[in-house]
């Protein structure tokens, strides 16, 4: 009998429909062996496992989808999945491994060293963090030349500890989060550590909401907006989260904000006040929408969209 995929992943929706999830499961586990980098059916099948609480399982193919992610490059998807993994499990020492890694390639140390000291809260003695930290830490202190002083003035100092003690003594601080604090790293000659650390977020960010996890998206996103470039995408980007998770209000709020930026161009503008317009609709609010859509064929008279919703917005006051 041939394999019909369409079929299959019909019935795997009708099932999660009804509620049916045990069902759902083994039709996703038929799409996965017969495609077994289907990322999205990897990462259904895991949100499945989670609502019937078999963390294990979901873990598992979480997992799986991150690998797949880092066999693309795509790290930030990558990284947004091993989060998802430590929201399970926060002493997963794989995931966070595969974190600190990977940040550590995208030259962002000070969320690496982060991640790092997470690892030794875990395991104290664990080899590749403490090796790593030994390193992150020779590249970001500046030696200094030793000073020349006087035998008999100063004795030779002698540690008692050796490094790997002591920088397992150093994670006393309280354990971190899965969301990762701004890098502290040395600033790269041509942009900033801030710059690097924002577009990351916004980067992970973009990923989330690609996977509806939009609490986590809006997080990042949030981190991200303090960098002025990409302030403007990242308050539209947290608009459109809160629309989504149907927080009007909040989505109006971040659109609104966004409209108070300098030096927009007519083209972002006109994109800017037709997503307002379309919270204003979904909030019930129909004047302030008509005046956002009125405004956006002021600024752009391309958007044919916006003159529909004029007509429909029109009509219906009529009625």
């Amino acid at each position: 009998m041939a394999f019909d995929k369409e079929k299959i992943l019909i019935n795997a929706q009708k099932y999660v429909l009804k509620g049916q999830s045990e069902k759902a499961i083994k039709e996703y586990q038929k799409l996965v062996k017969a495609s077994p980098r289907d990322i999205r059916s990897h990462l259904k099948l895991g949100d499945l496992f989670l609502k019937n609480v078999e963390n294990e399982k979901a873990i598992g193919e979480y997992m799986r989808v991150a690998e797949l992610y880092v066999e693309e490059d795509l790290s930030s998807r990558a990284i947004s999945i091993y989060k998802k993994v430590l929201s399970i499990d926060p002493r997963r020492i794989e995931a966070l491994h595969r974190i600190a890694n990977l940040y550590l390639k995208e030259g962002l140390k000070g969320d690496a060293r982060n991640y790092y000291h997470s690892i030794l809260k875990v395991r104290p003695n664990d080899q590749e963090a403490l090796n790593a930290l030994r390193t992150i830490e020779d590249h970001h202190v500046p030696k200094e030349p030793p000073k020349k002083v006087p035998p008999s003035e100063h004795a030779p100092v002698k540690h008692h500890h050796s490094p790997e003690t002591r920088i397992a003594e150093e994670t006393i601080i309280p354990p971190s989060p899965p969301a990762v604090i701004p890098s502290d790293a040395p600033p790269d000659p041509e942009i900033s550590s801030v710059d690097k650390d924002a577009e990351m977020h916004y980067h992970l960010g973009i990923a989330y909401k690609e996977m509806e996890l939009y609490d986590y998206a809006i997080s990042e996103f949030e981190l991200a907006s303090s960098s002025t470039p990409i302030t403007f995408d990242c308050y539209i980007m947290l608009g459109d989260c809160f629309m989504q998770k149907g927080d009007l209000d909040k989505s109006i709020e971040h659109y609104r904000t966004a409209s108070e930026l300098k030096g927009l161009p007519d083209e972002k503008l006109a994109r800017l006040h037709f997503n307002l317009g379309c919270a204003y609709e979904a909030n019930g609010m129909a004047s302030e929408a008509l005046d956002a859509f009125t405004l956006v064929l002021k600024l752009d008279h391309s958007i044919s969209e916006a003159e529909e919703k004029i007509r429909r917005l029109q009509n219906s006051g009529r009625n």
